[in-house]
């Protein structure tokens, strides 16, 4: 029947309390940093399985009668160590729920993890009657629904979820989608199965960010890493298939299009994940390259299980001033087929010499090869450029020789030749038509100026 007031000190903890327990009691705790608590505790009584969190919290508990409870909670930002190098970041957390006996009803949250916002403002309600949990619903942005439940005692349970018209609001897409899946839980074994329905929306994954090796075959040793056994997907095992409606809208220079996908996502239990099916791009895309526009006809990426080795089957046609030309794509990314046609009939050379140089009398005067070479010099430059990578002399040369130089100034040039014996060159630009290059390798040195003018 007393009433209490008072404050308590802790490390990083202030904690409020003012109120009868008979009545209402409020209690208001704020952790400045729960790494400070967790040590200031420690030197009081070791606590077990403390969970490893960096952060600070604010919590306003609001105790009626001693059996119900309402929390306020928010936190700016929590960090979760699972190990030493891998961090979870959990930001702007606001969540509001109530306590009553057994049930537990959080009816509202908001939280952004991994870029992606994650709320709800429909009352989610949990029941714990002993060993068992009870989901009567759990709501995700207002749209996906999941019920279940799961014993503590025997590790078994159910989760069923269905969503209408979800929103996902991601750094690499913006899209609407329909979804149910079931989820079997056993132990340490998860089965799921389900279906996802894209509505439309947008892709917004910047290309420019993505850096990767082209071959296989190489490995970047900074990158080694023991490969971790991970219990949870090892025990996976899962059936999910992925559709779309509407296209799915990429637009970002130089690429417009539009994607149609069907595919199935199948993984066994100790296997590893597979991906079937294709993506269509649909009639009416375009390309960007060497300023030229190259329109897409109907066509596919097939997926045949390893989601980084696609098959390609792409149309494209580009529109010059006298001819016609379509390019046919099939193979995969690593080991393309590339064939050329025009309408009116020309050779290969000078199909090459058209989308290079807007002519086809280059065609005339350099080998097939050497316009494959050159072809191979501009496209590569142009998907360096696209990928973030940016040089400013790329040349492919006999053999395996490849140059690639960058500009240090508008009028210097560094480049590197990996040749039979690699060599470097410094140019120097005088004019528009003189030029200095010095070259140097491990055999030998040289000095040369170049001229040179149109004819």
């Amino acid at each position: 029947s007393a009433k209490l007031d008072g404050t308590i000190k802790l490390g990083g903890a202030f904690i409020g309390i003012n109120g009868y327990p008979s009545q209402e009691l409020k209690v208001h705790t704020k952790i400045t940093s729960i790494k400070s608590l967790q040590k200031s505790i420690d030197r009081l009584y070791a606590l077990k399985d403390f969970p490893p969190l960096e952060g600070s919290v604010n919590v306003l508990a609001v105790v009626t009668d001693m059996k119900t409870a309402k929390l306020s909670l928010s936190s700016p930002k929590l960090i979760y160590s699972a190990d030493r190098k891998t961090k979870h970041i959990i930001n702007d957390i606001a969540l509001t729920t109530t306590l009553d006996k057994s049930k537990v009803m959080l009816n509202s949250y908001a939280l952004t993890y991994g870029k992606q916002k994650l709320f709800s403002i429909k009352p989610s309600q949990i029941e714990i009657d002993g060993d068992e949990i009870k989901i009567n619903s759990l709501w995700l942005n207002n749209a996906l629904k999941v019920v279940g439940n799961y014993s503590l005692k025997t590790k078994q349970g159910k989760l069923v979820g269905n969503a209408k018209n979800i929103h996902l609001i991601h750094e690499y897409a913006d899209i609407n989608v329909n979804s149910n899946f079931n989820i079997l839980l056993k132990e340490n074994k998860t089965n799921i199965e389900g279906k996802i329905t894209l509505l439309g929306g947008k892709i917004k994954y910047d290309i420019s960010k993505k850096s990767f090796a082209s071959d296989s075959d190489i490995i970047i040793v900074q990158d080694m890493k023991k490969k971790k056994i991970s219990p949870f997907m090892d025990n996976l095992s899962a059936n999910m298939q992925i559709k779309t409606t509407k296209p799915l809208v990429y637009k970002q220079w130089p690429i417009n299009i539009k994607v149609k996908v069907d595919l199935g996502i199948n993984k066994v239990q100790h296997g590893p994940l597979l991906v079937l099916g294709s993506v269509e791009l649909p009639k009416g895309g375009s390309y960007i390259f060497e300023n030229k526009k190259f329109i897409l006809d109907k066509s596919f990426i097939h997926f045949t299980g390893n989601l980084n080795k696609p098959l390609l089957e792409i149309k494209a046609k580009y529109k010059s001033m006298h001819h016609l030309i379509g390019i046919n794509i099939t193979g995969t990314p690593k080991t393309p087929n590339i064939n050329f046609s025009s309408a009116p009939f020309l050779t290969k050379e000078q199909i090459l010499s058209v989308i290079l140089f807007d002519s086809e009398m280059g065609g005339d005067t350099h080998s097939g090869d050497e316009m494959m070479k050159m072809m191979g010099g501009a496209m590569a430059k142009a998907a360096l450029s696209d990928l973030g990578v940016k040089i400013d002399h790329l040349v492919l040369g006999e053999g395996n020789s490849v140059e690639v130089g960058k500009k240090l100034t508008n009028k210097v040039t560094v480049i590197y030749v990996n040749g039979e014996v690699p060599s470097v060159k410094l140019k120097y630009q005088h004019s528009k038509h003189t030029e200095s290059v010095i070259g140097a390798n491990e055999e030998s040195q040289s000095y040369d100026i170049i001229y040179k003018t149109d004819f």
